[in-house]
Order: C-alpha cells, then sequence, then structure tokens
C-alpha cells in the first residue's frame, strides 16, 4: 500500500501547485510617476491584464498572457482604441516582490504589489 498513498501524495501535491497564482497576478500600483502615465496595472490569474496610458494611443489597454512558471511574462496587448493594433509588453517580478514593465526593451514602468486578488472581470 506504500507505493499507492505515496502516488497518491504526489499527485495532490502537483493538483495544488498547479492551481498557484503566478507571481505577475495581482493589482500592481506604480512606484513614481513615468513617461508613459501607468499608474495601475492589473495582471488577473484568468490570463488577462490591462492598464492605461496616455502615451500610446491615450487608450486603456487589455492584453493576454500565460503563465510560464518563471518570474518573466510576455503580455500581448492591444489598445481599446484600436483592436486590431498589437503591442508586446514584458512585466518582470524580481526577487524583492517588485515588477518592471518593459516596452521594446525600454524600462517604462515598476510597480509594487497592492492585492493579490484582482478581480476576473478585467
Amino acid at each position: 500500500m506504500k507505493p499507492l498513498s505515496t502516488l497518491f501524495t504526489l499527485a495532490i501535491t502537483l493538483l495544488i501547485t498547479a492551481c498557484s497564482p503566478h507571481p505577475a497576478s495581482g493589482v500592481w500600483k506604480s512606484l513614481e510617476d513615468n513617461d508613459y502615465g501607468i499608474e495601475i496595472l492589473t495582471v488577473s490569474f484568468n490570463g488577462r491584464a490591462n492598464f492605461t496610458t496616455p502615451k500610446l494611443d491615450n487608450a486603456e489597454w487589455h492584453c493576454f498572457w500565460s503563465a510560464t512558471g518563471n518570474k518573466e511574462t510576455e503580455l500581448n496587448c492591444n489598445p481599446s482604441t484600436d483592436p486590431d493594433k498589437k503591442e508586446i509588453f514584458l512585466l518582470t517580478i524580481n526577487n524583492q516582490g517588485l515588477a518592471e514593465l518593459r516596452h521594446n526593451t525600454q524600462l517604462i514602468a515598476s510597480f509594487t504589489l497592492q492585492d493579490k486578488n484582482p478581480s476576473s472581470e478585467n
């Protein structure tokens, strides 16, 4: 019976681990003013994210992302003003738990986590 209980324990552990939130998910607040004017970045656990910036099309940007397990997440975004336009942003979470958002390799904003449970309606 021992191998069966070990297998059961392993299966439960993998199931629980697979459901843990990605380090990027949450509501992030900008640490300081930035050229893009982004104040809040919301990264939902359901693979969606959004932010508003006056610099790029003065629009709300709707993004999709997928969890890869690392602390670097690619956001595939389009503005509310032009749903056919696509831009890639890179969100990185450092060891101190701060987030950095990059666009075309340029650091555009740094964030601190405000809430670990963003609404899935974003």
